[in-house]
């Protein structure tokens, strides 16, 4: 049977039988693989939005601005939308976006509580955002959950194993994961996406980290970056989210660095920006299922670090495949 085409794997040929039972049953691979990102700051906050093809290396093109210029934002995605939200200041706003169109954010909603050092991840219908530091003042073991397709405030969803802020956040269709954060932790949680309830420790990281990109197949999840005060990090590490597990190192990335953010099509994981020990526009990428040291992809349009990335072809999404497979 052909591979259905998605620009970076398609091959074979389908019959046209083969082409109606497969979107029929929710396999005929047909999401968009744009990736966006949004905000963060270049030495100063910024609300541009930009994106890349991921099947396709390149520098990175305009796409709108963020009503708000916001730096240490979550961000998640779906086939059709992206959600930035939170950020310095003690932002509570959350921005949605089109990924198929360009053009400037909207308003979706708020959080529970302004935050920043904030985490998102998502599955097609539901995003999740790990809100981390709050208004008390303090770290936060916050989660919130949104309806991606309905805008509209945020709802608890319960609270992680620690308090924390800058975690790296991934999914697969069922399970995220939030791994990382402030004060150096190696903890990994996860939460099953449609229920809501506390979080669950899933197992360690290579190191005590804290602010590590993250993306995700719908089998694998990729941490990558980070920061064990005061050395940047430039290992990849993986976890198999169906197994609770410790996490593998399986490479490199171009340049060490902390405070970047990942995002994928669910064969490639892109990490982008960061601080090298200077603001970064370094974008590169590793395929999922190989591991291996990264290889350039591109460049940002401005050097940027805690900026935020989402995508519509991660592994929360089936791994690009709209509908259900059998």
């Amino acid at each position: 049977m052909a591979n259905y085409p998605q620009i970076d794997d398609c091959s074979g040929v389908w019959t046209l039988k083969e082409v109606h039972d497969a979107v029929a049953g929710g396999y005929w691979r047909n999401a968009g693989s744009r990736g966006i990102f949004a905000g963060g700051t270049t030495g100063s906050d910024t609300n541009a939005i930009q994106f890349i093809a991921i099947a396709t290396a390149g520098n990175t093109t305009d796409f709108g601005d963020l009503a708000t210029a916001r730096r240490a934002i979550a961000g998640l995605g779906n086939h059709t939308r992206a959600l930035f939200a939170g950020g310095v200041g003690l932002l509570n706003s959350i921005e949605f976006i089109t990924a198929a169109s360009t053009g400037n954010a909207a308003d979706f909603g708020d959080m529970s509580a302004g935050a920043y050092g904030c985490t998102g991840l998502s599955n097609s219908t539901r995003g999740i955002f790990s809100l981390g530091y709050d208004e008390n003042p303090a770290n936060t073991n916050t989660m919130d959950f949104i309806t991606i397709a309905s805008a509209g405030n945020a709802v608890d969803f319960g609270d992680m194993t620690t308090a924390t802020e800058s975690r790296g956040g991934c999914s697969s269709p069922t399970r995220g994961l939030f791994g990382g954060g402030v004060g150096e932790t190696n903890v990994i949680d996860f939460i099953t996406i449609a229920n809501t309830g506390n979080g669950t420790d899933f197992g360690d990281l290579t190191a005590n980290k804290r602010a590590p990109a993250a993306s995700s197949s719908s089998t694998r999840g990729v941490f990558s970056g980070g920061l064990t005060n005061p050395a940047k990090l430039s290992v990849i590490e993986f976890v198999t989210i169906a197994s609770k597990s410790n996490a593998i190192d399986y490479g490199d990335l171009t340049v060490a660095r902390t405070q970047p953010t990942g995002l994928s099509n669910s064969i490639r994981a892109v990490t982008a920006g960061g601080n090298t020990g200077s603001r970064s526009d370094v974008i590169d990428f590793v395929t999922i299922a190989n591991g291996g040291n990264a290889t350039d992809f591109g460049n940002l349009v401005a050097a940027t670090q805690q900026l935020a990335g989402g995508s519509q072809a991660h592994g929360g999404l089936n791994d690009g495949y709209q509908g259900t497979r059998p």
